[in-house]
């Protein structure tokens, strides 16, 4: 562990952020870091295997690239391969480029379990990039490391091993469970594992885990010790000042919406875990039912267009087209109305998600959520008190489907829950997760003079 105990009044953060979908960890760490700047704290970005040039990101945070994915697509060449990453970075949008690689799901797997490789040798074993950063840090002077992902935290470890101020390293744990599977497929799951295990045991401080479920799990699967880790929960924008009658208002320029017909939202990616075909069968039941309704389906997805074929089939199969709208990318003020004016949003996801900060963002606007009694997202919307949603059974397309209903139709369940919605968005705000990832740090929450 570092023990540079300098500059802590006035520290300098560097957050090593993976770029690539807008995931919720990406979501998360930006959050962290504008809050962070906007205190007056000096920020810095590093950017691996990709970089959200539209990510919104403060003005104020000096933006760095470490690496392009590309890199690692084939074992040699790793040089001229980055250096046409980059360039792609330059040319082509976010959206162009996250869509080209989407349909190369082979050399998703390729770059992935290359890196992941890397991440299992020793990222020293590829010098030039470890170098690179190095050489920024020091120039930087940052005095505190943020990794976002496990995967990247052996970078800021080996900072701290070779930067003259050693600055002292966070690691967070989120999102490994769906990276982790580029690695089992070339037989290395074990040898990251490792690594992690490694990382968590030498950082500053306890290993952040994204809630209480999430650090079982973290202990089970890579066999970190509950002492090495700590539950702190990500933040959300919990202060909102659009109102679902402004909202609704806005909305009546999309040919679909009626005012007299509930929109139930799906807003996250579109992929296998996140249970978008429980939600098309839980649908096809409102519809044998009689409930008027209309489904909004938005996200990317980060592992390739395969999935989105089945979705379409299943829609066309059970015969929702006429109750459907589904896109799979949306603007940020389009999601903020979506958010205000929907009957409720749904998170149907049929894996132990470590968190969920959609049912937590919609709370923040007064409207209810479904999720499932499993994992860390049944949280989002049950803390100290206050409940801002229902829970279903996991993987139970018939209880979805009844706690839809009852969102639909109880007038005085749903104003119940709308009502305490925003308390416990406030518990998850990016105030207060900056504040506890700071206390936890023992920084003072605000810069000094």
């Amino acid at each position: 562990m570092s023990t540079n105990d300098s500059n802590t009044s006035r520290p300098v953060f560097g957050h090593i952020l993976v770029g690539g979908a807008l995931s919720g960890a990406l979501i998360r760490d930006i959050r962290l870091a504008n809050e962070l700047a906007q205190r007056g704290f000096e920020v810095h970005v590093w950017w691996v295997l990709d970089i959200q040039k539209e990510a919104p990101l403060d003005p104020r945070i000096k933006q760095h690239v470490i690496f392009s994915g590309l890199r690692y697509l084939y074992r040699l060449g790793r040089p001229v391969m980055d250096a046409l990453g980059k360039l792609s970075q330059k040319l082509y949008s976010d959206k162009k480029r996250s869509r080209y690689m989407q349909k190369r799901e082979k050399s998703m797997a390729a770059m992935m379990g290359n890196f992941l490789k890397l991440v299992a040798d020793g990222v020293e074993t590829d010098p030039g990039p470890l170098r690179r950063f190095i050489r920024e840090v020091t120039d930087a002077k940052v005095t505190h490391l943020l990794p976002m992902l496990a995967a990247v935290a052996p970078y800021a470890l080996k900072a701290r091993e070779r930067c003259p101020l050693k600055p002292k390293c966070q690691m967070i744990f989120q999102g490994y469970e769906l990276y982790i599977n580029y690695a089992r497929l070339i037989g290395i799951e074990q040898d990251v594992y490792a690594r992690m295990r490694e990382c968590a045991n030498l950082t500053d401080w306890q290993a952040v885990c994204v809630s209480e479920d999430y650090k079982q799990r973290v202990m089970a699967d890579i066999g970190v010790t509950a002492d090495r880790l700590i539950a702190i929960p990500p933040g959300v924008p919990a202060q909102q000042t659009l109102t679902r009658a402004q909202a609704v208002s806005e909305m009546q320029q999309h040919p679909w919406f009626s005012e007299d017909v509930p929109v139930i939202t799906y807003l996250g990616r579109q992929d296998v875990e996140k249970g978008i075909d429980l939600l098309l069968y839980a649908c096809k039941i409102l519809v044998e039912r009689g409930i008027k309704f209309k489904l909004f389906i938005a996200g990317p997805t980060l592992f390739g267009e395969s999935n989105q074929g089945m979705i379409v089939q299943l829609i066309e199969n059970l015969r929702l087209t006429e109750h459907i709208i589904r896109t799979k990318f949306v603007p940020d003020d389009l999601r903020t109305i979506l958010f205000a004016a929907s009957t409720c949003v749904v998170y149907p996801s049929i894996h132990r998600e470590p968190f969920g900060m959609v049912p937590v963002e919609a709370g923040a606007f007064g409207t209810p959520a479904v999720v499932p009694a499993y994992g860390g997202v049944a949280k989002t919307i049950d803390i100290n008190g206050y409940k801002s949603g229902l829970h279903f059974d996991v993987w139970d397309s018939g209880s979805l489907a009844d706690q839809l209903q009852r969102l639909i139709e109880d007038k005085q369940l749903w104003q119940q829950l709308s009502e305490q919605g925003p308390k416990v968005a406030d518990y998850y705000s990016v105030p207060n997760l900056a504040n506890r990832i700071l206390d936890l740090m023992q920084l003072p929450h605000q810069p000094n003079a």
